[in-house]
């Protein structure tokens, strides 16, 4: 599977006993069956001396990921358990028993109908991916070019904008495309859907900053009247594809263009109904295809971002030897969450104007609208008084408590309920606020009923406090 790079559902099953184990491109990311899942979902059925499986390639893959771990190192620790199935060479003994042979044909026969994504100069595409130099390979961190759309604001000057009363005008006019900022050193963007704010990005030339703080930086360089901005309007599809562009995960990287048939690459992730992006690096130029459910959306390039319905304008770029692909994608399509406007506007201080602003008159009536927000804050503490009222809570206790609790029930994602908490107010009623929070937002790969039961434990936690 993995050296196949295979999508979709391996069943196993030994008589009564039957175990299913998913795979994207190749990773296995969950496994369940007989009562467990995980590794241990996996450790069993290596054990089996005999049984038969099938491989569905069509079948809709789950949002649990009960695995990050590879299968060389999952097959590993089965050798070290003693696990009978995990042979010295990281396969399964069993495989090559003359048992499961019959079932063994059905397993090529999707292989059959895929079109060959590498192509007959494969072979040395190893050898060239082994040694792949520093410069080569991707920046750790990047703001992708994106697309443009129906252009609704153009060059406006940062000195001349309220930029909280922008940031309402959209949310008001439900726009669903982003506000992009360009400086002389620095690049922003702020992502709407359907006139909600769904993530914010940054770039500052080391690293590139999202969230919270992406917003900060893009409010502080307005607010000291620093570049211009743009507001694009996108359709709900693309600004989806997005978001998804920035923040996939990579799924297949490094590969490099002259190894590989591009055309029959996207082909496949068509037929594989991906969500996701195709990413081409020339050496002076980037085109990204864009796909929902395998269709595409769009093609662009940073040179021509008008998207096309033809992916040439990408695929051409591969001419180049020294053009390298790669491919992110998620399992299943999720409408962006939200985020506060308000809530950010509040979070984020304005930075007073500086002394080359041109029209001074216009930077001292931008302090003003923080004024009122400063005033709505100000009996923040009055609320606070009734703390003595409240039980004598070991807050940094608690709170790490909490943050060991996310970690438990949702390992590697747990980050975005562990931001929630670290910006929660230092009483029960925020922190119960918070918790509700958790049961409703919505996680990447997480099944809802896992947060919906995380958020259960926690109010048991908090109400043992009380």
């Amino acid at each position: 599977m993995q050296a196949q790079r295979a999508t979709g559902t391996l069943q196993v099953r030994n008589g009564g006993e039957a175990f299913s184990l998913f795979f994207l491109f190749g990773h296995l990311f969950h496994a369940y069956g007989n009562g467990s899942q995980g590794e241990e979902a996996v450790f069993e059925p290596l054990a089996w001396r005999q049984g038969d499986y099938t491989f569905d390639p069509k079948s809709k893959l789950p949002t649990e990921e009960t695995i990050t771990a590879p299968t060389a190192d999952i097959l590993a620790e089965a050798k070290r358990r003693g696990v009978p199935g995990a042979s010295d060479n990281g396969t399964v003994a069993a495989a090559t028993r003359p048992a499961p042979a019959p079932a063994a044909q059905p397993a090529p026969q999707p292989q059959v109908n895929e079109r060959p994504v590498v192509s007959q100069q494969q072979p040395p595409a190893p050898t060239a991916q082994a040694q792949p130099t520093p410069e080569d390979g991707p920046p750790a961190t990047e703001l992708y070019p994106l697309p443009v759309g129906k252009l609704v604001y153009e060059s406006l000057k940062t000195a001349f904008v309220d930029f909280p009363k922008l940031l309402r005008s959209l949310s008001s006019d439900h726009l669903t495309g982003y506000l992009r900022l360009t400086g002389a050193a620095s690049r922003g963007m702020i992502l709407f859907y359907q006139g909600s704010l769904i993530e914010s990005f940054y770039d500052g030339g080391a690293v590139v900053s999202t969230g919270r703080t992406a917003f900060s930086l893009f409010k502080n360089d307005v607010d000291r009247g620093e570049g211009s901005m743009d507001v694009i309007e996108l359709s709900a599809e693309v600004v989806t594809a997005i978001y998804q562009l920035l923040t996939a995960p990579t799924i297949l990287q490094g590969l490099l263009a002259r190894f590989v048939d591009v055309r029959a690459l996207l082909a496949y992730l068509q037929e594989e109904k991906i969500h996701g992006s195709l990413l081409v690096r020339a050496p002076d130029e980037m085109g990204i295809v864009l796909l929902r459910d395998g269709a595409l959306l769009g093609a662009f390039t940073r040179g021509q971002p008008q998207l096309m319905q033809d992916p040439e304008i990408v695929t051409r770029l591969c001419a180049d030897a020294k053009t390298r692909i790669e491919v992110k994608a998620v399992a299943d399509l999720e409408e962006p969450e939200s985020v506060s406007l308000e809530e950010m506007l509040a979070m984020t201080p304005s930075v007073p104007a500086t002394t080359y602003r041109p029209a001074p008159a216009q930077p001292a009536a931008a302090p003003a609208p923080a004024a009122p927000r400063a005033q709505n804050y100000q009996p923040a503490p009055a609320p606070a008084a009734p703390a003595s009222n409240e039980p004598d809570i070991d807050w940094p206790a608690l709170m790490s408590q909490l943050n060991q609790m996310a970690d438990a029930a949702l390992q590697n994602r747990s980050k975005k309920v562990k931001e929630m908490l670290a910006s929660t107010e230092h009483n029960l009623d925020g922190l119960d606020r918070t918790i509700d929070r958790i049961s409703q937002t919505s996680i990447m790969f997480v099944d809802p009923a896992r947060l919906t039961n995380l958020a259960n434990e926690m109010r048991q936690l908090v109400e043992e406090q009380r």
